[in-house]
């Protein structure tokens, strides 16, 4: 998946078919493998580094009228998968993908339903991967969905609140 070849232009992706996971995927893994890290916490530094692909990502995604569940399921999957850092530090790093994520949303007026959906779709498909309580990771994402709007503001906050389906897959995520 991180193969220097496969370099998908995101914008061209949207453009000609509509956005697939797998495009936002691979632009996300070849990303990371050039973000140099130099810090004791590489994961979070990697994920910090994605900052402007996101923003142009979602910024693209929204402009096309993309399905953002599609955009944010690929952008956490491929940033997850794509180092061996990011697992390692995977709370933390999740918490500030989730973040980087829901900024470009509010910024752009991008759909916070969509977006949640492919973040809450991404939780399921990495912990499924990685071996994780799916619904211990889904109630982990929820709070740091809920985490990070609210620290973006306090009315997109309650926007992406509505959105959070009480249950996902069958797993409980809100009380």
């Amino acid at each position: 998946m991180t193969d220097g070849n496969l370099r998908p232009d995101i914008t061209d992706a949207i453009g000609e078919s509509g956005v697939t996971v797998d495009a936002v995927i691979y632009k996300i893994a070849d990303e990371v493998q050039h973000i140099k890290t130099v810090t004791v916490e590489p994961g979070a530094e990697i994920a910090r580094g994605l900052l402007t692909v996101i923003d142009g990502t979602i910024k693209d995604s929204v402009s096309s009228g993309c399905d953002l569940s599609v955009v944010t399921k690929g952008i956490l999957i491929g940033a997850f998968s794509s180092s061996h850092s990011i697992q390692l530090e995977a709370h933390k790093t999740i918490r500030l993908l989730v973040q980087e994520i829901l900024q470009p949303i509010f910024k752009y007026n991008g759909d916070s339903r969509q977006a949640v959906d492919g973040l809450l779709a991404a939780m399921v498909i990495i912990a499924k991967r990685r071996k994780f309580n799916i619904q211990e990771a889904l109630i982990i994402i929820v709070d740091d969905i809920l985490f990070s709007a609210e620290k973006i503001d306090p009315k997109f906050a309650e926007k992406v609140k509505i959105c959070i389906p009480k249950e996902y897959n069958g797993f409980k995520v809100m009380p």
